[in-house]
């Protein structure tokens, strides 16, 4: 909860900088929800439920009101976030199948599926691809460092994959906010 309140705390200056309450609430929201994900994912190899679901209630609630008030346009809205929740999290749900059936082993968990969805509510599919680019650039430097430090991470140990992809999921998600037109063609 510590660890909620005080990315929700970053998000939150981080979203004054845009100049709307709106997208102030939402980063501030995203934030929390994404670093309480990092927070539990790290510690358990873990993505927990609650967090994800509020996420992904509070995505489809932006989608609404991101839409103009216009009934078909905001249900418009909801769908194409549905569809996107759909296609992202259904891209690592046949990532997940294929490794298992390739390694018999578990390589990715459910809650790195739910939470590719949520991450498609909020960033669509074509920015989700930055997210995790991001995710795994982070995990790769992060197990370097690591191993530059003289703590090698053995290979049979498990990577916390949602500990990197909620901070990118918030970080392109912001990204999208300071520049539209250069993150989605």
């Amino acid at each position: 909860m510590v660890g909620a309140l005080a990315c929700g705390g970053i998000g939150a200056a981080a979203g004054a900088l845009l100049g709307d309450p709106y997208l102030l609430a939402a980063s501030a929201f995203l934030a929390a929800c994404m670093g309480a994900i990092a927070v539990v994912d790290a510690r358990h190899y873990r993505v927990p439920d609650p967090w994800n679901i509020a996420a992904a209630i509070g995505g489809l609630i932006v989608a609404w009101l991101s839409a103009r008030p216009i009934f078909s346009e905001q249900t418009a809205a909801l769908g194409a976030s549905l569809l996107h929740a759909a296609l992202c999290g259904g891209a690592f749900w046949l990532l997940r199948e294929a490794y298992y059936r390739w390694r018999d082993a578990e390589g990715l968990g459910l809650g790195d599926v739910k939470l590719a969805a949520t991450a498609g509510i909020w960033l669509g599919w074509q920015l989700f691809a930055s997210a995790v680019v991001v995710a795994a650039a982070a995990a790769l430097l992060w197990i370097g460092a690591r191993a530059l430090a003289g703590r090698a991470w053995p290979r049979d140990r498990k990577i916390p994959l949602g500990a990197f992809l909620a901070p990118a999921i918030w970080m392109c998600w912001y990204g999208l906010q300071i520049m539209p037109s250069r993150w989605v063609p």
